[in-house]
This record gives structure tokens, C-alpha cells and sequence, in this order.
């Protein structure tokens, strides 16, 4: 298993990644900023990914992508992409956390991972992880709340705290201003990455699913779902 070549897709922000795994080895990585939809870059991301690692797609065993929460036209995008490869290839695909996903960027560090990102009406995305130096686990669940409650479960941690995500320097200069052991991940890991998406599903064989499985998880309603509730 150890030799699973594995497709990771991340379009829960504004930066398209994509990445070529296995479990011992990331073989190629791409990410792209664009003003264009995803829906328009996904697809030319990974031909130029398997071009560059002189990889064919029909030899990936599994597709794992970002599940949310994030953008709703982005991990829309992702997952359709995902289920129409899967589909063609006839191969497993797993949906990752956005946030469990941030946590192993920095899962070789020792610490209690803190992985935020903004959300609506002045909330958080929040969840919280603990690495032991190659995974990361979930000790607090994904949800979306208000920095109060990312402050009180830090202040019930001992050890070092690593925050991760886009807003981590604001939490960080908000929060935790004056607490040593509470430090924001390097730039170059502070953000999404399809490297970290492979990562996480292929430490969890339990998520492998088929596509028709496949799911976003949002964690609020979308707005087009509130307008409805509201009409």
C-alpha cells in the first residue's frame, strides 16, 4: 500500500493545488492563482501535474480532494471534478477536511495544531489537531464559531500551539499576542495544499469511498440554501 499512487485536488480557496503521491514520496505538485474560475485551471493543472512527473492518470489508484469547508463554488468544482475522473478510471476516491488538511501541513511538528479559516458574519472555521510528527488527529471537531471559543480551548492546552490557515496571523495578533507557546506556521504552510489533501487520505484508509459517495461539507448553509429558507 505503501506504493498507492495518489491524486490530491485542493480548491477550497483562491489557489488551485493539485499533487502526485505516494506514501512515501510526493512525486509532483502544482498550484496555481488565477482570476479564472477553477472550473476553468483544474483540469489543465493536473495534465500539466502528470506531464511533469511523466505519470499517465489511467496508472492513479486513488483521487483524494478537499472536502470543505471552504468556498462552495470551489469544492463544488473539485468534487465534480473528482467524481468525473473517478468515474472514467473506475478507482477509489476519499474527501478530506480543509482543516484537517491545513493541520498536516505542519504535521512534523509535535504540537497541537490550531487550523482556522474565515467564514461568514464574523466566524471562524475552526478545528484542532494533534500531530506526533508524521499525522495529525482530531481533538476537536470542525465547526464554525467565534474566536472566543478557538481562545478557550486553547487556554485549556498545554504544550506548544501552532495555528494554520488563512487568518492565522490575525488570530495569533487577536488572541494570543503575548502567549510564547502559541506560534504561527511558517507562510509556506500556513495555506491549503493538495500535498497535505494526499496526506491526510492516505493515513485514513477508512475515508477511501466510491464517487457517488463523495460529498462537500460545508458546515453552514450555503447562501443560495439560506435564501431559500428565507423566500
Amino acid at each position: 500500500m505503501n506504493d498507492l499512487l495518489t491524486l490530491g485536488i485542493e480548491t477550497s480557496g483562491n489557489i488551485a493545488s493539485v499533487a502526485l503521491c505516494t506514501e512515501d514520496e510526493v512525486i509532483a505538485s502544482v498550484k496555481f492563482k488565477t482570476k479564472l474560475t477553477h472550473s476553468q485551471v483544474i483540469l489543465p493543472l493536473v495534465k500539466k501535474l502528470l506531464a511533469d512527473a511523466e505519470r499517465e492518470l489511467s496508472e492513479v489508484e486513488l483521487i483524494a480532494v478537499a472536502n470543505g469547508p471552504g468556498s462552495y463554488t470551489g469544492l463544488r468544482i473539485g468534487i465534480a471534478a473528482v467524481k468525473g475522473m473517478c468515474m472514467a478510471l473506475g478507482c477509489k476516491c476519499a474527501g478530506v477536511s480543509t482543516l484537517k488538511a491545513l493541520a498536516y501541513n505542519v504535521c512534523s511538528a509535535k504540537a497541537t495544531v490550531l487550523s482556522v479559516m474565515k467564514a461568514r458574519k464574523g466566524v471562524m472555521y475552526f478545528g484542532a489537531y494533534e500531530t506526533d510528527g508524521k499525522n495529525a488527529v482530531c481533538i476537536y471537531n470542525d465547526r464554525v464559531c467565534p474566536t472566543e471559543e478557538i481562545k478557550t480551548f486553547a487556554d485549556s492546552v498545554n504544550g506548544d500551539i501552532i495555528i494554520v490557515g488563512d487568518c492565522c496571523a490575525e488570530i495569533k495578533s487577536e488572541l494570543f499576542a503575548d502567549n510564547e507557546n502559541v506560534r504561527v506556521a511558517p507562510s509556506k504552510d500556513a495555506m491549503q495544499d493538495a500535498v497535505s489533501v494526499c496526506m491526510a487520505a492516505m493515513a485514513d484508509k477508512d475515508s477511501f469511498v466510491s464517487e457517488e459517495m463523495l460529498d462537500a461539507v460545508y458546515l453552514q448553509n450555503t447562501k443560495a440554501e439560506k435564501d431559500k429558507a428565507h423566500s
